[in-house]
């Protein structure tokens, strides 16, 4: 059975740049080829520091362009939920906070390796998605961060920023 990887329509169009970005780069290393076999020993690739890097990274992106493709085969697009949500659940805002701090944390459910803390989404594959996925306010989970386990509460679950849930 092969694996189902779950996104937004937001995170797939994201998969869908990050395997053109890759594609561009591939393609970049490979029109860089000739330039780098004339730059090293005349004997061809042996000795060649330059042609040989670039075989590497050829291979490298190549192997990440395939690795995103076949992510992309086994996607499942999911709608944002549309309606007030009493749970975490993908593509919906909450917020909470770690029971030993006092500050709180907000973030958006994000699909497979999604994440980006930054811009505040959270993927459901992550150790604190994970521990957040189907919590209701009010819940605490234990989530192991940075080796050590800490207990998290959710305070709030909504929806109510349609603009933002529809770039989740």
């Amino acid at each position: 059975m092969s694996q189902r990887y779950v996104y937004t329509p937001g995170g797939i169009a994201r998969l869908h740049q990050r395997i053109a970005s890759a594609r561009a780069a591939y393609k970049a290393v490979c029109d860089d080829n000739p330039a780098a076999l004339e730059s090293g020993d005349t004997s061809g690739w042996h000795d060649n520091f330059a042609f040989e890097e670039n075989q590497r990274q050829m291979h490298q992106l190549a192997r990440q362009v395939r690795d995103l493709e076949a992510v992309a085969a086994q996607a499942i697009v999911v709608p944002i939920p549309i309606h007030e949500p009493d749970r975490v659940v993908l593509g919906v805002k909450f917020s909470y906070r770690f029971v030993d701090e006092t500050s709180t944390r907000e973030g958006w459910l994000a699909g497979w390796e999604d994440g980006d803390p930054d811009h505040g989404r959270i993927s459901y594959n992550s150790p604190v998605g994970v521990a957040l996925t189907g919590a209701e306010p009010g819940d605490t989970r234990d989530v192991r961060v940075g080796g050590v386990v800490r207990q998290l509460e959710v305070l709030d679950v909504s929806c109510l920023e349609t603009d933002r849930c529809a770039d989740a």
